[in-house]
């Protein structure tokens, strides 16, 4: 256990810097260097490649992770599983391959109006597709080993520093913009390259044909617990990923630019909930393993109250400073126009936030299977309400379509969970963080703006985030604020 959370820190300071050096990379950066039809391309390209590699891997990656404990015993140590699972890989990009081909023409047709310069790395798109999915299957397979250090280090910063250096290189006019898509790109192929021969020296790793320990049985297991979940990885890249296409479609690569940037700077609101699920979640799932549901409704009622004072505070920040922020970008004027969809976003990802672990309970439980049904719906939700919406109000109607089935989503989930397991995590504190939530709207109202957006952003925050912390103590509202807020105080006292 001690490996585990040693991991899960050093994981959790790696994903914070990365977000620091995505930051850096897509508010300053690019706005200066890059017009915003190329950064619109660049990342159309890169969406368009996220969502089609959990189609060409066939949900492969969680078999991974499900029967690799399994099938790595002995001298072989699981290295003809993960070799059988590359060739199905294979097999699979094959299939997804020929299955594009065919409908190559209805689906860039989709693009021709607002995007035609995607039309011109069609290829582009597949070779990131292809090294997507391997370097996913690799990760797994890290992770099934208890390594994830430095598979998180290599997607979190490695790939953000080489695409820092990139847009210098481009900047010096050492490479031309055609050459810059194709070494971004070429940036996930060093990553791949450096994680196997991460996973050679460390683990072993080594490609190995004989296949005799995957029984026909175990073949069909395979194949029936990978579909399954396929169903569910599709429909989730489908939800994160699609609102980026069809802005580029139907408004335009340099809407998407303002579109993906603005996204972007909402999601430093959901950060904190990652670290907290990895604890809940190990939590959630021994109690579900002892039949404790009075734990289960315990941490469900606790983990949301947490995240939705974590995210209120993280939103009410960034709204406070939207000004700010646009003035220090560099075309901050241009991009101003994403202030909206900062707001929606940011509204999607407090809101999943107060609902908690839903999901991970739904998951952990013995109604799984509805995960797969509650997805499905959210991406057709989002794909309905993103071609209505994004006509009429641009990129805020993507942004809209997002929170509106981010709402419908949560809501489902709840309905669900309160009728199955009789569990919800609701009280009266989460009145008393709305409360704190509207003094903290009308204070920041009532600052005076300062000329130096620098200063202002320090003042502002500040004065902000002692209101809100002071009245959540005053008001207790969470007994683990109210705990690490007495063990800083100790510490400052030096006690």
């Amino acid at each position: 256990m001690g490996v585990v959370v040693r991991q899960s820190v050093i994981t959790s300071i790696i994903s914070y810097l990365g977000v620091i050096v995505g930051y850096v990379n897509l508010l300053y950066l690019y706005p200066k260097f890059l017009q915003a039809d190329q950064i619109g391309l660049l990342r159309t390209l890169q969406d368009a490649a996220l969502l089609m590699a959990p189609f060409a891997q066939f949900g492969l990656a969680y078999s991974i992770l499900k029967f690799f404990p399994g099938l790595s015993k002995g001298p072989d140590k699981g290295n003809s599983f993960i070799s059988f699972t590359l060739l199905l890989s294979i097999v699979a990009y094959g299939l997804f391959l020929i299955t594009f081909i065919l409908l190559k023409e209805p689906i860039l047709s989709f693009f021709k109006d607002n995007a035609s310069e995607l039309l011109n790395y069609t290829s582009l798109i597949l070779w990131l597709t292809f090294l997507v999915m391997i370097i996913t299957l690799m990760e797994y397979y890290s992770r099934s080993l208890l390594k994830i250090i430095f598979p998180n280090l290599l997607r979190e910063i490695g790939l953000r520093l080489m695409q820092m250096i990139l847009v210098f290189l481009y900047y010096q006019k050492i490479i031309d913009f055609h050459q810059f898509l194709v070494l971004s790109v070429g940036t996930y192929l060093v990553s791949l390259l450096l994680l196997v021969g991460y996973l050679m020296i460390f683990a072993g790793f080594r490609l190995n044909f004989n296949f005799k320990i995957i029984t026909r049985e175990k073949f069909k297991e395979l194949i029936a617990f990978s579909t399954l979940n396929f169903v569910g990885t599709s429909a989730s890249i489908i939800i994160s990923k699609i609102d980026s296409l069809m802005v580029s479609a139907m408004k335009g690569l340099s809407s998407n630019a303002i579109y993906t940037t603005a996204y972007y700077m909402a999601t430093v609101i959901e950060i904190p909930r990652r670290a907290i699920l990895q604890s809940s979640t190990t939590i959630i799932a021994k109690a579900f393993e002892e039949n404790n549901m009075a734990e289960v409704q315990r941490i469900y009622h606790k983990t949301a109250l947490n995240q939705t004072l974590i995210g209120t505070l993280l939103l009410i920040g960034v709204w406070a400073n939207l000004h700010n922020i646009f003035e220090i970008m560099p075309k901050g004027e241009f991009y101003e126009a994403g202030a909206t969809v900062v707001l929606l976003i940011g509204a999607s990802k407090l809101i999943d936030m107060i609902f908690g672990p839903s999901t991970e309970i739904i998951v952990l439980s013995k109604h799984y299977w509805f995960n797969i049904v509650v997805i499905s719906v959210l991406a057709l939700s989002g794909l309905t309400l993103n071609y209505i919406l994004i006509p009429i109000f641009g990129i805020s109607g993507a942004a809209l379509a997002t929170l509106i089935s981010i709402i419908l989503f949560n809501i489902i989930k709840y309905v669900y969970i309160l009728a199955k397991l009789k569990v919800q995590p609701f009280n009266f504190s989460f009145i008393k963080v709305l409360g704190v939530c509207v003094v903290c709207i009308i204070v920041n109202v009532l600052l005076p703006n300062l000329t130096n957006p620098y200063v202002d952003i320090l003042y502002r925050s500040s004065i902000l985030s002692i209101l809100f912390v002071g009245l959540a103590l005053q008001l207790k509202i969470s007994e683990e604020v109210e705990s690490i807020f007495r063990k800083g105080l100790a510490m400052l006292r030096g006690k």
